[in-house]
């Protein structure tokens, strides 16, 4: 009877293995930035848009229910978004997690029963957010008009402690 010749088989080197784990390695340490940034600018417009729909329902709310809605916008990190009355937003209250909130309103950010913003804004008013504990991460901005309380929003462009409306910089289209 003939037998069959036996093969050996045999698994990956130790050199092949380290020179995957290398190459592997140099492609995290190239791509980590890249995605590090990409989940910051979501967070930042996730944060804008929830900034945003907060003022908006709070202003539809003044509107609606005919009474003042006074929205709490604290300055700091993990900023939670309120309102007084707490019926003014009908979603409740939220969290800004993450991110790093500030602004230039002198008094509280309050839409009368016809959705306007106080008579002491006389000028723009910025809210800024960035993400908490960055200095050099980009920043995102929302700018509040007098009179009827429009809104824009945008990249900031300024330093980590001025909020000035005109740092806002809004992209055109």
């Amino acid at each position: 009877m003939r037998s069959l010749p036996v093969r050996s088989e045999q698994g990956f080197t130790q050199l092949e293995i380290v020179i995957v784990l290398v190459v592997m390695g140099i492609l995290g340490a190239i791509s980590a930035p890249s995605l590090l940034n990409w989940v910051n600018t979501r967070k930042l417009e996730a944060g804008l848009g929830e900034l945003e729909g907060t003022l908006i329902e709070g202003q539809d709310q003044a509107i609606r229910l005919s009474k003042t809605c006074t929205i709490n916008l604290p300055m700091g990190s993990n900023a939670v978004l309120s309102s007084s009355p707490a019926d003014c937003l009908r979603n409740g209250n939220r969290t800004l997690e993450g991110l790093q909130l500030r602004h230039s309103f002198a008094t509280p950010l309050s839409f009368d029963f016809k959705g306007r913003v106080p008579s002491s804004f006389t000028s723009e008013q910025t809210v800024v957010l960035s993400i908490a504990n960055e200095k050099s991460s980009p920043s995102k901005c929302l700018v509040i008009a007098p009179g009827i309380g429009l809104t824009r929003v945008g990249e900031y462009i300024g330093s980590s402690d001025t909020t000035l409306a005109s740092n806002c910089k809004t992209p055109t289209l």
